[in-house]
């Protein structure tokens, strides 16, 4: 593993396990067994290890989810693929650094390109499952499929019932796909 990658892993186990508030240069190094100077070397604040942290978790999901969606799969089921996906612990562990960007200018900033990216890859990945949408309604499908994603995994900080957010989903996409397009 190339010591990048490892500081990411470390980095990444550190906000699974400590959340964003208690992320730290010392703790990152220790996670992912490296010197301070090769952590220096390729990271000089906390910040932009955050920042990598969440590019590499969204990158991994990414890849995870065009993995898992096979073709002739129903959007139902691309859904459900997606769902498992965000509610592993790294997924929530990304949103502490959302939720920290709302009052830090600089990783709000920083964030937004891997968030573009991961919207994307999301809309090449799904579109042939909802084809028959137009451009505008594909986007408030995947920006609703995205909302109610993280307010589920958030909710399950608290409560974990999976069994529940599956019938939530299930009833999204049927609210959706009932108001005049197929979902």
């Amino acid at each position: 593993m190339r010591t990048r990658e490892q500081i990411l892993t470390g980095a990444v186990d550190v906000l699974v396990e400590h959340g964003y508030a208690g992320m730290t240069m010392q703790r990152v190094q220790s996670a992912a067994g490296v010197t301070r100077g090769a952590l220096t070397h390729h990271f000089k604040s906390m910040t932009q290890i955050a920042v990598a942290a969440v590019d590499f978790i969204a990158a991994n999901q990414a890849d995870e989810i065009r993995d898992a969606i096979a073709p002739g799969m129903s959007i139902d089921d691309a859904v459900e693929v997606i769902h498992e996906i965000t509610r592993r612990p790294t997924y929530v562990a990304g949103l502490q650094l959302w939720s920290a960007a709302r009052t830090e200018p600089a990783l709000r900033e920083a964030l937004q390109p891997g968030a573009h990216q991961l919207f994307v890859e999301l809309q090449q990945t799904l579109a042939p499952f909802v084809d028959d949408l137009d451009e505008q309604r594909f986007t408030i499908f995947l920006d609703g499929l995205l909302s109610l994603l993280r307010g589920l995994a958030i909710g399950a900080v608290l409560r974990d019932r999976p069994d529940r957010e599956k019938q939530v989903l299930a009833a999204w996409l049927t609210i959706f796909a009932s108001n005049g397009q197929p979902a």
